[in-house]
């Protein structure tokens, strides 16, 4: 564990540990969200792919009928 101690002998390492700390937990972040956001996009792609198709099947019994 860094003491605060260690800080004040050398500030400017301990910024740059700040830095590093808080460039890690905003990756940790970002990465977090965007694997949410994939997931829940990938569940409207298959919703909307579901309703495309059925929409497709639709489409080919008009005209099926039509053409009787």
């Amino acid at each position: 564990m860094i003491k605060f101690a260690e800080f004040l002998k050398n500030p400017v390492v301990g910024m740059l540990f700040m830095c590093l700390m808080a460039i890690a937990y905003l990756y940790y972040d970002n990465r977090t969200t965007l694997t949410n956001q994939v997931t829940s996009l990938q569940k409207q792609v298959d919703i909307l792919t579901k309703e495309n198709n059925d929409l497709k099947n639709q489409i080919i019994n008009i005209y099926k009928e039509l053409n009787k």
